[in-house]
């Protein structure tokens, strides 16, 4: 059984790993490029500023701009002059310096999970094409997701064979016989269901593991790179359509492999139909064995971004109102409910972290038991 868990493992990492890159001609942004961006828009408003100001100044004068260049009536610039190249905009970065439309885009680009490249640049500082050997942002978190299940669930296989073990590995052992028996089981038979629960039990272990790393802070004060920065591997579409991909490609073959090619589709429209309605019929069933899939991606990646969203609307209330109020003592009033509305929403995120993974799974058991079991 070991060996069967550890195969799954290989092969669900390296399918629900891979995240799939932007369109063709348009690379991710990744956040050194969106730096460079905003240091240009600040640049250039800058620079606005500083034709403004002189523009304004009588004929003849020298014009002092913010950046402190000096020139003359020839168009020189003296040896102290600092144009634009050499100038520093860092664009603002206090909340009374911040438009509405900043504070919450900073609050939700740490919520969204951009498809990033990692390692963008070689070693001469050229950079790199996308392809399949580019690590992207989510994958060390799936791949640190993999490391501390085999650390948490090594010590269960390895208590069937001793007496006495641990509460915390007591409490393992019961979740993955509770994932057995009350959604295996409950819906496979002991019989069938036995084979299916190795591949069960790691596919909502590693929901689980995802959604909980993602309830972990980012401490971006250390750095903007692993581990600092932590993203929900199943806040991006990215990764959920890869693990419906999986269920789908698991309901296409075990259904064939159960019924045969022709008996599956055949099976798709129900017995007794008029003639004429067959065709019909038939388009539906197709459209319906895929829309399962999509409804799978659609409901795990939304849900999962949505808490986060609703978390960073309500931190971002708090930079709001203190600078609707410039900063005054009555800020914090206002900070108290909408700090309470983001713990409250952070409590019943928890929970959902579990219903999730719950919910993927057990919709998974039952399309699968349907491919293999038509009703028609």
């Amino acid at each position: 059984m070991l060996a069967k868990q550890i195969l799954i493992t290989v092969w669900l990492c390296l399918v629900a790993g891979v995240a799939l890159p932007g369109q063709e001609g348009q690379p991710a942004v990744s956040g050194h490029d969106q730096k460079a961006e905003s240091q240009a828009a600040g640049n250039a408003a800058e620079a606005a500023g500083n034709v403004a100001q002189g523009e304004q100044g009588p004929a003849g004068s020298h014009s002092h701009g913010d950046d402190h260049s000096h020139g003359d009536d020839h168009g020189h610039g003296d040896d102290h002059g600092h144009g634009g190249d050499h100038g520093h905009s860092h664009g603002p970065s206090l909340t009374m310096e911040m438009s509405p439309q900043d504070i919450f885009k900073w609050q939700f680009d740490h919520s969204v999970t951009y498809p990033i490249a990692l390692f963008e640049t070689d070693e001469q500082g050229n950079k790199r094409k996308d392809g399949w050997l580019t690590i992207w942002n989510v994958q060390p978190w799936q791949w640190t997701c993999l490391g501390l299940m085999l650390l948490v669930f090594l010590p269960v296989v390895g208590s069937f064979r001793k007496g006495q073990v641990g509460w915390f590995t007591r409490v393992m052992r019961g979740f993955c016989l509770w994932v057995r028996d009350e959604m295996v089981y409950s819906v496979m038979g002991k019989e069938e269901g036995r084979r299916f629960a190795p591949f069960f039990m790691f596919m909502f272990f590693f929901i689980v593991f995802m959604n909980v790393i993602g309830l972990i802070p980012s401490l971006p004060i250390f750095g903007h790179s692993y581990p600092f920065i932590i993203y929900t591997a199943t806040g991006t579409p990215y990764v959920t359509v890869a693990l419906a991909v999986i269920t789908l490609a698991t309901m296409l073959f075990f259904g064939i492999k159960k019924n045969g090619a022709v008996g599956f589709f055949k099976g798709l429209v129900p017995h007794g139909l008029p003639l004429p309605l067959v065709p019909i019929m038939f388009l539906i069933e197709i459209v319906s064995l895929l829309v399962k899939p999509f409804a799978l991606t659609i409901r795990l990646f939304a849900n999962m971004l949505a808490g986060h969203l609703v978390i960073a609307s309500a931190i971002g209330l708090i930079f709001l109102f203190a600078r609707m109020q410039e900063g005054a003592a009555t800020s914090y009033l206002t900070a108290l409910p909408c700090f309470g509305m983001a713990v409250f929403i952070y409590i019943i995120e928890a929970f959902i972290t579990l219903l999730q993974a719950y919910i993927f799974t057990y919709l998974s058991i039952n399309f699968i038991h349907q491919s293999i079991h038509q009703d028609h």
